[in-house]
């Protein structure tokens, strides 16, 4: 009698548990939680009193300079640092320079957790560096951008948590001299980082250039991750060459001819944009099995996506997470984004696991900042991009893309969010805006941006010349760009060729469709919901038995 007690309790229990289970699991799937806590530099931080420290006119600071934001200094001993690569008009692509990039010198890091960063200031983390200058176009501008290594004085990795985003020695100081609001990547890549794992961190800092005695002004800059595998970066597992099958990092972009391009499917028989280059494995690591391997798999997933016969085509659900291709979709094409897709575009992939889009990367020239060209904010422009405009044919795709978008825009995605984070930013920067202009303004407030022509015919100057035009610009963009989607979105059943009808189901997927939604994307948290139903089931019969 006691153990048969015992047994009802304990199933009561079991059943209790496995209520919880189940419910969480659901929400994981229908509500795509991301469960990783995302730090947000302007809410998370202290809030300290900044005071207005002066520039001189030779763009040098005395040390009474103070900052709220963390302050980086960077010294070289008057040495340059170079770029890896220079544009190459012949071969139309960036071509790597016959030197080495790299200078050597320090970096000081000063983040008082309970006052102003002043020069003067024992420093919380101080290395010694190798530096070069990063990045494409940006490799003109005055405001450079870089990218560093932390060393030992062996001149072996010295592995640091940066600002609280985690151990590693490569880093990124970045800021676009395009971007005069100096927001638009620290907006875009926040925003994403609530909804999508591995999305890069970052926070904002002011930077000097130590030579001698005297410091010069470089401005504001986001100190932020790289884009690679790692477990605080892109989380996907370490590379065995012992095996052909691996985990691995691909990045769109131009012809490098220091990478590893794929001969892939969409490529070869010019049916994708760009080229696709494998990141991680790394070049000194990988084995030629598998590089066939990941061309294999990228090719076999766009031979189903390019293919005209519905049973294949849907086939390509078998090899994408279809989540994380609309979430990268509903992204870049709110925050008008049009570079993405083409270039600087990542997707990576666990090894017995999906293909992922993402991490999100480069906002420079989203939210109508593009030189030739404004944008244009009745349409959709993520149509267009290689892989999506195939996607797009089924017509399952674009429904959950279109629900996920509108549920995105009630919290996260919605104008008031928005704007209410742009607001809360500029007033976090507070005067570092103004240090920031007093040495770049002369810049900021240049014709960049390529004149438009209204209605009339009549040329319309786009660019902005004060701070305050420049954000109130990215607020109009985004709330003109958000209504029209909101009431437009559904134009996309336009580039649908494929439903569910088009298919044969048997039994069996018509009952995984019945319980999922879906007869071909089955993610691993599908089957774990097929696994639960079944012991949940189990578990009844357990019960009435006893």
């Amino acid at each position: 009698m006691i153990t048969k007690k015992l047994l009802s309790k304990r199933s009561i229990s079991l059943f209790i548990i496995l209520i919880l289970l189940t419910f969480c699991l659901i929400l994981i799937k229908y509500f795509n939680i991301n469960t990783n806590k995302r730090y947000h530099h302007h809410i998370d931080s202290m809030n300290h009193e900044d005071y207005i420290s002066e520039i001189k006119s030779d763009n040098t600071v005395d040390g009474s300079f103070s900052t709220h934001l963390p302050l980086i200094i960077l010294d070289t001993n008057g040495e340059k640092p170079k770029a890896d690569s220079s544009w190459d008009d012949e071969k139309g692509y960036f071509t790597p320079l016959n030197h080495d990039p790299y200078v050597k010198g320090t970096i000081s890091i000063i983040d008082n957790s309970n006052g102003l960063n002043h020069i003067s200031d024992s420093p919380n983390i101080e290395s010694d560096i190798k530096i070069r200058l990063r990045g494409n176009t940006s490799l003109t501008f005055d405001k450079k951008q870089y990218f560093i290594k932390l060393i030992d004085s062996d001149g072996n990795k010295n592995i640091q948590n940066i600002l609280g985003m985690g151990t590693e020695h490569e880093w990124i100081l970045n800021i676009s001299f395009i971007d005069k609001s100096l927001l638009r990547n620290y907006l875009a890549l926040n925003i994403a980082g609530e909804i999508m794992p591995n999305t890069p961190d970052v926070r904002y800092c002011e930077v000097l250039i130590k030579n001698n005695n005297t410091y010069e002004y470089e401005g504001v800059y986001l100190m932020m991750e790289s884009v690679k595998q790692d477990e605080n970066r892109v989380n996907i597992s370490d590379y065995d060459n012992k095996f052909f099958a691996s985990s691995y990092l691909l990045r769109r972009d131009r012809y490098d001819e220091t990478g590893i391009t794929l001969d892939n499917y969409g490529r070869l028989n010019n049916l994708t944009n760009g080229y696709l280059d494998i990141k991680y494995p790394s070049q000194n690591d990988i084995t030629t099995s598998t590089v066939n391997y990941i061309t294999n798999e990228i090719s076999e997933f766009e031979k189903a996506l390019f293919s005209n016969d519905p049973n294949e085509f849907y086939k390509y659900r078998d090899f994408i997470d279809q989540n994380s291709f609309i979430d990268y979709f509903i992204i870049n094409e709110l925050f008008a984004n049009y570079d993405s897709g083409y270039h600087s575009t990542y997707s990576y992939k666990e090894v017995g696991g999906k293909i992922n889009m993402g991490p999100v990367w480069d906002f420079d020239m989203s939210i109508d900042n593009i030189k030739k060209s404004p944008s244009k904010l009745d349409s959709t422009a993520m149509h267009d991009a290689p892989w999506f405009r195939q996607i797009l044919k089924d017509a399952n795709f674009t429904t959950k893309l279109i629900e996920r978008y509108h549920e995105l825009r009630q919290n996260i995605l919605s104008n008031e969010n928005l704007i209410k984070y742009i607001d809360g930013t500029t007033s976090f920067l507070d005067n570092a805006i103004k240090r920031d202009w007093d040495r770049w303004g002369y810049f900021y407030n240049s014709d960049y941006l390529f004149d438009t022509v209204d209605e009339n015919g009549n040329s319309v100057n786009r660019n902005t010349k004060t701070y305050d035009e420049e954000i109130q610009k990215i607020k109009t963009t985004l709330v003109t760009h958000g209504n029209w989607l909101d009431e437009n979105i559904d134009s996309l059943y336009q580039f649908s060729e494929f439903s569910e009808d088009n298919i044969e189901k048997n039994t069996f997927e018509k009952s995984i469709s019945f319980l999922l939604g879906s007869t071909k994307d089955i993610s691993i948290s599908n089957i774990l919901s097929i696994i639960f139903i079944l012991i949940f089931i189990v578990s009844i019969v357990l019960i009435m038995r006893d």
